[in-house]
């Protein structure tokens, strides 16, 4: 079982690096570029930035929540639209060559803004 175990956590651990990709709303058909590098620390936890440009405007974010788990990744951010603060929730999966997911942005402590699919695989 802890070979089971250890052999998951090796192979997310694989999947630190710099990734590019897409993003795609599901109602306005809006989207645009995507970009986040994933960092594993030694003691298992890992660390996300990501960016996106909006109406071709680059985007900052600051991470939430990030957890990634056997190819499963699952992150929260937070930024900046018009004064008002938004969260993003991103769920994706790796799949050999490419992450490939789903997003939903929220007003922080309020209603849904937005939902659509992202992709992204890793830079060159």
């Amino acid at each position: 079982m802890l070979l089971l175990v250890l052999g998951g956590y090796c192979a997310d651990r694989d999947l630190a690096g710099r990734y590019i990709g897409e993003w795609k709303s599901n109602s306005s058909g809006a989207g645009g570029a995507l970009r986040m590098t994933l960092d594993a620390a030694p003691d298992g936890t890992w660390k996300c930035e990501a960016g996106f440009s909006l109406e071709g405007t680059d985007m900052k974010t600051t991470t939430h929540e990030i957890k990634l788990q056997d190819s499963k990744l699952d992150v929260s951010y937070d930024f900046e639209v018009q004064g008002a603060t938004l969260r993003s929730h991103m769920t994706g999966e790796w799949n050999g060559r490419v992450f490939n997911g789903r997003y939903e942005t929220t007003v922080i402590g309020g209603d849904g803004v937005d939902a659509g699919t992202w992709s992204a695989s890793r830079a060159k």
